[in-house]
């Protein structure tokens, strides 16, 4: 049955009581810093090979392989720009308070061996001080409709300066659950502060 992720996802408020993965994802997550502020955050996720049928099916036209500018854009309107609604999947906090997230760019689909990958930005301009602060990043849907697998330190990317002293690790988030029983996965931990 073909479905785009926006036709997916329309249904998730009515079933979220009963809700079950029916996507899944792995993430990988790069932090950039540029002089000393961290400046963008970039991810990509890889979708199960089911998902990634159905969206080349749908956006693949020919079966390249590869999107056009124009399947590039159809994609992006049909099955991307609708998880705004969602968050995107993504909460951050910075110092332990919760921000609005940052807009979206360089929304980049692709193929890879078989398997859908959407790659995209998200700039932060946070400036670096000589206390340490800290970004936590909480990948997850809160319908559990979609499935996040476990991060590990390997799918975490610092790209820092000589400016800037930055780790990352693996901690429990500070979302909070939605609904009992809400599975809640861990979070990304960057600290970081000027050298």
């Amino acid at each position: 049955m073909r479905a785009s992720f926006a036709l997916l996802l329309a249904f998730v408020p009515a079933i979220a009581a009963y809700a079950h993965p029916h996507v899944f994802i792995t993430s990988r997550v790069a932090v950039d810093f540029d002089g000393s502020a961290l400046s963008r955050v970039s991810v990509s996720w890889t979708f199960d090979e089911l998902f990634s049928q159905v969206i080349a099916a749908d956006y693949d036209k020919g079966k390249k392989g590869s999107f056009t500018a124009a399947e590039i854009e159809a994609l992006k309107k049909g099955a991307f720009d609708n998880l705004r609604n969602y968050h995107y999947f993504l909460s951050f906090f910075v110092d332990g308070k919760r921000i609005a997230l940052p807009p979206i760019r360089d929304f980049a689909p692709s193929i890879s061996d078989g398997k859908l990958v959407y790659s995209f930005s998200l700039p932060l301009e946070l400036p670096i001080a000589d206390a340490q602060r800290e970004l936590r990043i909480t990948i997850y849907d809160d319908t559990y409709y979609v499935a996040f697998d476990k991060l590990s330190a390997t799918d975490i990317e610092i790209h820092s300066t000589d400016a800037v002293e930055a780790s990352a690790a693996i901690g429990k988030t500070k979302v909070k659950a939605t609904w009992p029983g809400q599975f809640m996965p861990d979070q990304i931990i960057i600290t970081m502060k000027r050298k």
